[in-house]
This record gives structure tokens, C-alpha cells and sequence, in this order.
């Protein structure tokens, strides 16, 4: 009787959680296309390609001023240089984690030039769009990983990244520049090592549940003044 009132509680807050990772994400995807239409509509000629390589790298950067939930990034002098929290068992061959800025620094040049490759006057294509919702999968994964810091969820989070930016990179590959799809792709490389890397992080630390549990971190509330956030390194106003 005891088991089967915590999984009857367990549910509806498991299902809570999950429609809160889906209102984020489409809120943002929703704020980031709006914004883009208007652009097309406001412009009166098309933009340079290099000023969409701008607004693009700078989306990969900082999409996040438009989600409503915590994406502050990892504070490393906190983690001592390492990947993770120091409590938080990792691989032998986890990267150190001062790579991780060069790494997704490579990643946002690599957006932004495939953005600007399929770039033909308009920033609605589904190129663009796939590319964006991409963005956004991977804030909402984010929160999950460094703020709420839920091993498991993470790991399966990180599949709908993958996901996404294999979605990104097939339109890409359909766009009128098809060479921008080629350009992107070294990115789902990456994805691909950091989902293995996250999948062994949670089988290190006891396995646990893969879906929202309240013994497994800490929930992250939806708020309105998460949007606009810049700071890239902190979590939660640490120093």
C-alpha cells in the first residue's frame, strides 16, 4: 500500500514537471519565431550574410534571455575546473572543464555559418526554424543538468538534444545551401559524446529515476524574470 501511494504521488508530480520542460521550451520557440518574423517583415532588404552570422552566434550564446526558466551556466572556479560538481562521480576520460567554452564556442561558429550559408532574405525557413527549436531543447536540457541537477532526466534529455540537432542538420541539408548542413554537423558529434558522457555520469551516481522525482534534485519554477539573463557563468547568483 505504502509503494503504491508514493508511485500514485510520484505521477502527477513526474507529469507536472514534464508539461513545465514543454511550456519552456515552446514559450521560448515560440518568442524566438515571433521575433524572427518580424524581422523579415520589418527589414526592407534582405540582411548581410554577416550580420546573420552575428545574430545567430549570438542566439547560440545567449538564447536563453527568452526562457523562462534558470539557464545559468556552471560556475567552473566553483567545480574547480572540473565538469561537474565535485560530488558528482564522473568517467575516467570526461574532458576537463575548462574544454567545455572552447567547445561550445566551436559549436556557436558552426551555427551561425550554417545559418548564414542557407540565409536567403528570410529568417522563417525551416532550416532557421529547426535551428532555433534546437536552441531551445537545449536550454530547457540546461536547467535540467545544472540547475535542477537531475541525473537522470538529463540523460534522456540529452536524446531529444540529439535529436534536435539532427533535425537541424537534415534541413540543413535541404536548405538552398545544402553545404550548411554539412557544416553543422560536427555539431551532433559532439552531442553525441556529451549524451554518452551524461548516460555514464548517471550510471556512476546510483541510477537515478529518469523521470522527474522530488528525491532527485531541485525543482526549477517558471518564472518571468529568468528572461533577459545573461550572466554566463553563474548559478543562482554565485560569485
Amino acid at each position: 500500500a505504502v509503494v503504491r501511494s508514493s508511485y500514485c504521488a510520484a505521477v502527477p508530480y513526474a507529469a507536472r514537471e514534464i508539461l513545465k520542460y514543454g511550456v519552456a521550451t515552446a514559450a521560448q520557440y515560440g518568442l524566438l519565431t515571433a521575433a524572427a518574423s518580424g524581422l523579415d517583415r520589418a527589414l526592407p532588404r534582405a540582411l548581410p550574410k554577416p550580420a546573420v552570422w552575428v545574430l545567430f552566434a549570438f542566439l547560440s550564446l545567449r538564447s536563453r534571455v527568452v526562457s523562462l526558466l534558470d539557464n545559468s551556466r556552471p560556475n567552473r572556479e566553483a567545480q574547480a575546473g572540473k565538469a561537474t560538481p565535485a560530488d558528482v562521480k564522473r568517467p575516467a576520460w570526461t574532458p576537463p572543464g575548462i574544454a567545455f567554452p572552447f567547445i561550445w564556442l566551436t559549436i556557436t561558429g558552426l551555427r551561425a555559418s550554417a545559418a548564414a550559408l542557407a540565409y536567403r532574405g528570410a529568417l522563417r525557413t525551416p532550416a532557421h526554424d529547426a535551428l532555433l527549436l534546437h536552441l531551445c531543447v537545449g536550454d530547457t536540457w540546461n536547467c535540467v543538468t545544472n540547475i535542477e541537477k537531475r541525473l537522470g532526466v538529463s540523460a534522456v534529455g540529452c536524446s531529444l538534444v540529439w535529436a534536435s540537432v539532427l533535425r537541424a542538420v537534415v534541413a540543413f541539408r535541404a536548405s538552398a545551401a545544402p553545404v550548411a548542413g554539412v557544416v553543422l554537423a560536427p555539431s551532433l558529434a559532439w552531442i553525441s559524446v556529451a549524451c554518452i558522457l551524461t548516460a555514464s555520469i548517471w550510471s556512476l551516481n546510483g541510477r537515478p529515476p529518469l523521470y522527474p522525482s522530488r528525491t532527485d534534485g531541485a525543482s526549477a519554477a517558471l518564472r518571468l524574470k529568468y528572461l533577459a539573463q545573461l550572466d554566463a557563468t553563474t548559478i543562482r547568483g554565485g560569485a
